[in-house]
């Protein structure tokens, strides 16, 4: 495979998962990692069975797929050490937290680098990790309003229309995988 050899430590829910799959797809280790009550994603259905259970999420499963997972508690110091410890053997770090969130556990790149100066450290956010709209919460639909896409769908006399399905964080997540 293209990019055999290589390790992904990836963090991400349903915002960032495409990111690791495409790489996972492209030969890379993926490591997912998920905190112990599990990834967001396994909430997103639909369901196998429709039977609405965590294990069961056909997003999560396509999202995972050629993954392997790890559960790491990264509220305590040992779970942090942990992901530390892993970072310091990994090529890249993919994660898709709150803007913030990774620097206030020591997690940040900068901290990272520090024990792994090669480490890419690739993180999907709606509107970056600083700046005035940094904390802004953010759907689908106000990625895809404030991106500018929106503004093609629908007609002249009326609100812009939706696109069926979730995109916004699936665009954002190829571009990353590009860029990482």
């Amino acid at each position: 495979p293209m990019l055999a050899g290589l390790r992904v430590l990836d963090l991400t829910n349903e915002r960032g998962m495409l990111c690791g799959q495409i790489l996972a797809d492209l030969g890379v280790d993926v490591i997912q990692i998920e905190p112990p009550a599990g990834s967001s994603a396994r909430w997103i259905g639909p369901f196998h069975k429709d039977e609405r259970d965590p294990e069961r999420s056909l997003f999560f499963w396509a999202y995972a797929r050629g993954k392997r997972g790890v559960v790491l508690d990264l509220e305590t110091e040992d779970g942090r050490a942990r992901l530390r410890e892993l970072a310091r053997g990994a090529d890249f770090l993919l994660e898709s937290e709150t803007p913030g969130r990774m620097r206030e556990l020591g997690l940040d790149y900068e901290s990272l680098a520090r024990e792994n100066p090669a480490l890419v450290y690739v993180s999907i956010t709606p509107f970056g990790q600083d700046g005035p709209k940094a904390r802004y919460a953010a759907t689908d639909l106000v990625v895809m309003a404030s991106g500018g896409p929106l503004y093609l769908t629908g007609d002249a006399d009326r609100a812009p229309l939706r696109v069926s399905v979730p995109q916004a964080f699936h665009h954002a997540a190829a571009e990353a995988a590009l860029a990482a």
